[in-house]
Parts: structure tokens; sequence; C-alpha cells
């Protein structure tokens, strides 16, 4: 090789070294300059996403604003569209009262939608409606020292959450209790009812004999159906005592028939101040009387258990004329404590005792007259009115599931058939089986609060610590 090619050879080398690793390098700076441009891009999505996050919480708070403005602490249109969506198109009205209604009237909405779930076959509603009031009621009314001081509270508040007279409270476990024959769960079934003829009893501060029949028959049924004959026949025999010519069941019947008819007692007030609560009997229903039919030939007469207005009406079996409330109670201690002083005072300074003393008891005596004159009476008159009068069972042997499906229930009037309907609930779980009927099931329920005062309910609405008690009702509902 000559000398020139050589070093030509050399040089080509030489510059072939220096250029690989400057290559190299070039495409290391590649991704560098891409991943800064990915972080800017990156920071300024972030950002983007912060503002635009700012954005919607300013559009929140100012819609919350605005909402406040109109509505106070709610409950709000969103809200109320939140908890209604999976509702029963049916019961949505109802559902509705409830959410806005808050805990003041909360007991007694969870009974009227409770028995109206039950009339249209919607169990699961039903029992959470049911199970929701006698939550609350068990916290003042149940028996034990607990609610017992709770109770003693209770009779002191104004104002008052509804729980209900004890018909009402014995109503809801009655309902409860079918509920769970239905589902053959004899042992809470049981449970339901004894409380129902508890409840029965018991008012804020008296006790009385129970008389509830319907109650203790039911208990009876449910240990016939869990074969314990000594305690059905001991709970069988209260029933037949308390209501005559009712009767215990054959020892080989495991149907029972349930048949309601009738309207509910209607509550009014009365007295100089509307202070009184009494009870009123509702328009005379058409139905006296119900039949089951069990295929073409088996008919079975249902007997009158319990009247509902009778329980209404009466405590341990004795009529009552009215009930005070305490500051009804109150009010008439005051008045005439107030009307004494005066006419005495009076009475004295005609004779010429012009003293300070005197003078002072006159005073005494116009204020306190004119405080219990401004006092407000009215009793409370809200009412559960969907419930019926007449409570009426029969039994007989146990029913194929086809003749189940196909009972009817006649509602007659002497002896006419006015209403004949099939059975609400036709069940057979567990050793026995079960036909309930109510003859008003079809009947449309309002929505509104029966004997509700708006004006006392507008007023309590207003209070902070009722608004905030109702927020916590509402968040609670949305939660279940």
């Amino acid at each position: 090789m000559s000398k020139f090619k050589s070093s030509r050879w050399m040089a080509a080398a030489l510059l072939a070294t220096i250029a690989v690793p400057t290559i190299g390098a070039a495409q290391d700076a590649a991704p560098v300059v891409e991943d800064k441009a990915a972080a800017k891009a990156a920071k300024a999505a972030a950002k983007a996403a912060e503002k635009e996050r700012r954005a919607q919480e300013a559009a929140e708070r100012k819609r919350l604003a605005a909402l406040r403005r109109q509505y106070g602490e709610g409950p709000y249109p969103d809200e109320i569209d939140a908890y209604l969506a999976d509702k029963p198109e049916a019961l949505k009205p109802l559902y509705r009262t409830l959410f806005t209604g808050g805990e003041r009237n909360a007991v007694l909405n969870f009974q009227r939608l409770g028995l109206a779930a039950m009339d249209r076959g919607l169990w699961s509603d039903a029992e959470r409606s049911f199970d929701a009031a006698l939550t609350r009621i068990e916290a003042v009314y149940a028996k034990n020292k607990q609610a017992e001081a709770a109770r003693d509270t209770f009779r002191k508040e104004a104002n008052k959450d509804f729980k209900g007279e004890p018909y009402e409270r014995a109503m809801a476990y009655y309902y409860r209790g079918l509920l769970y024959l239905r589902a053959g769960d004899y042992d809470n079934a049981r449970a339901s009812f004894r409380t129902a003829e508890y409840q029965d009893t018991i008012s804020e501060a008296e006790e009385f004999k129970s008389d509830f029949a319907v109650m203790n028959y039911l208990v009876g049924w449910t240990y016939h159906c869990q074969n314990q004959p000594s305690m059905a026949e001991e709970a069988f025999g209260f029933a037949t005592e308390a209501q005559p010519g009712l009767t215990a069941p054959g020892s080989d019947d495991r149907l029972l028939m349930v048949a309601e008819y009738g309207h509910s007692p209607m509550k009014a007030r009365a007295g100089a101040q509307s202070e009184k609560m009494i009870f009123e009997a509702s328009p005379q229903s058409a139905e006296t009387a119900a039949r089951f039919e069990l295929g073409d030939t088996a008919a079975f007469d249902a007997v009158p258990a319990s009247s509902v207005y009778y329980q209404a009406t009466t405590r341990g079996g004795r009529a009552i004329d009215a009930i005070l409330n305490g500051k009804a109670e109150f009010k008439a201690t005051t008045g005439a404590v107030g009307d004494a002083l005066t006419t005495s005072s009076l009475v004295s300074m005609a004779s010429g005792n012009l003293d300070s003393g005197t003078l002072g008891l006159a005073g005494a005596g116009m204020l306190l007259s004119l405080f219990a004159s401004a006092a407000k009476t009215e009793a409370d008159i809200r009412m559960w009115d969907t419930l019926p009068d007449m409570i009426t069972v029969a039994t007989a042997k146990a029913a194929d599931p086809g003749k189940l499906k196909a009972a009817r229930v006649d509602y007659l009037t002497g002896t006419e058939t006015v209403a004949t309907k099939a059975p609400i609930m036709a069940a057979a779980n567990g050793s026995c089986a079960i036909l309930w009927s109510r003859s008003r099931a079809e009947d449309a329920v309002s929505a509104d609060v029966p004997g509700e005062d708006s004006a006392l309910a507008a007023k309590i609405a207003r209070r902070k610590d009722i608004q905030q008690r109702d927020k916590a009702f509402r968040v609670s509902l949305l939660g279940h």
C-alpha cells in the first residue's frame, strides 16, 4: 500500500470513531426534549383541570346558596328526585311526604306508607316502613327502663313527634306480625303480636288491662303452627274471653284467614279551648261481614275478632270520653288559680282593703288568667286514617296452593254481597298458610298528613335544631 493511500484510510477510520459517538448523543437528546414537552403539556392539563374543578365548586356553592335562600336547609328538588328515583310509582306520593316531612311525622308517614305497600303487595317496602316506624316507637314505648325514662321526657315536651295513640302503635305491630306470618317466621310474628297487645295497654302516663282480643288470638296461632298446644290454648283462651263469639281453631287447621273492613276512628278536638282530643266513628261502611271462598264448595264465615274503634275509645274495657294533653291540663289549672286570685283580691278591695298585698294578688291573678288564655292548647289530632275498624278471622285445614291462589273474599251487607276480592296476601311458608284481605285496599290514599296543623308545622320547621335534625333524617333515607 502506498503511503498516500495509507494516510487516507487512517483519516477515514479516525473520522468514523469521532462521528459515531456524536450520532449516539443526538439520539439520547431526543427523549429529553420529548419528556420536557410532555411534562409541560401535563402541567398545563393539570392546571386546566384544577381551574375547572374550582369553577365547578364555585358553581356548586352558588347553586347551594340559591337553594338555601329558597328552601333553607332543604329538601332540595334534586334530593327529592334522587330519593324517589327507584321507588314504586304507586307509592311515590307517600315516599315524597315521608322525605319532606322530617322526623316530626316520620312514624305516621312510615305507618301509612307501610300499609299502602301491603295493599299493593309490595312486601319489602312494607317491611322496611314498619320496621322504621317501630324503631321510633320502641325508643319511647318499649317495656324497659330506658323507654320509661324517655317516656317521662316525651310527656313533658311540647310539639312532640308523632308516636300515635295506643291503638295506632298496636296496629303497626299487628301489620308487622302479619308480614312475619307471611314469611313463616313464627317467633318474630309472636313477638310482634305480644308487643301490639302491650302497646294497647300503655299511654304516656298510665297502664291498663289488655283486651285487644285479636292480638292474643294471633299469638295463639303462632304457637299452634309450632305445635305447642298448651301455649296455644292459653293464648286462645285470653282471646275468646275478651271477644264473645271467637273460638279457637281446630287442631288440624293450618290456614289462617284474616279480613278487614270498615273505616278507622277519626280524631277531633273538643272543649272550650279545643284542648280535648275525642274519637269519632267514621261514616258507616257498607260491609258488615266477610266470607272466604276456597274453590266452588268450601266457604268460611269470618268471625269478628276486634274492633279498632272500640280499642281507640276504651282503656282496659272502660269507655273514655276524651284525652287531655299536658298543656290543656296546665291551662285549666292555671286559669282556675288566676281566676280565684283575682276574685279573692277584688272582694277584698270592695271591702275597702287596698293594701299593696291585695293589689299584688289582683295583678298576679289577672296576669295568670291572661297567660292561660294566651297559651296554645289545641289537641294534636294527627291520625293514622287508613286503618280499618273490624278485624275478622277464620281458620281451615291446609289448602293446596291452587286453592290459595283462587281464593276469594265476599264482603257482605246483610244478605247482599257488596264486594268480592282476591286476598292481597296468599302465602304458605313454614307449617301454616295465610290469606289476608282488606276491603279498602283499592282506596286512594292522600299524601297529606291527616290532622296536621299546618301553621304549627311551619313554625316548628323554622327552628334551626329541627332543620338540622330533618336534614340528618333525609341523609339516612338516602342511604337506604
